[in-house]
């Protein structure tokens, strides 16, 4: 089975994203309305953008009525692992130990940060064997 293609996100077409996971189907109309009093983006910004996440495979739409009704292609959950694991390779360098001891390093791990994570590794210990 070949591999699907990776899709990477801009921080604004997270925002796009983020709101078709949480509705969908939405319009252009709809996604205007929903994300420019927060964004301050324009009408012609936001359909740039939908078109870059057709192009990346990441939205599809249906026509409906007088207009598209544009639907999230992946899951939110593949967006994120794929961004996750960019982020290990290229910051990283692959390495799990050296994100997680960055972060404890820069801001501290809560007892809850710390418990949440024993729970994580303990999970992926089980399923291992």
């Amino acid at each position: 089975m070949e591999k699907s293609r990776s899709i990477t996100l801009s921080a604004g077409e997270w925002r796009i994203m983020e709101r078709l996971w949480e509705q969908n189907p939405q319009t252009l109309t709809g996604l205007v309305k929903a994300l420019s009093p927060d964004t301050g983006w324009s009408k012609s910004t936001i359909v740039t953008m939908v078109s870059r996440l057709e192009a990346k495979g990441a939205v599809t739409y249906t026509e409906g009525g007088r207009a598209r009704q544009y639907v999230p292609a992946i899951p939110r959950e593949r967006a994120a692992l794929e961004e996750t694991e960019s982020l290990l390779r290229r910051v990283y360098r692959g390495s799990v130990g050296l994100m997680v001891n960055t972060l404890a390093d820069g801001r501290g791990l809560s007892d809850a940060d710390i418990d949440e994570l024993s729970a994580v590794l303990e999970k992926a210990r089980r399923e291992r064997k």
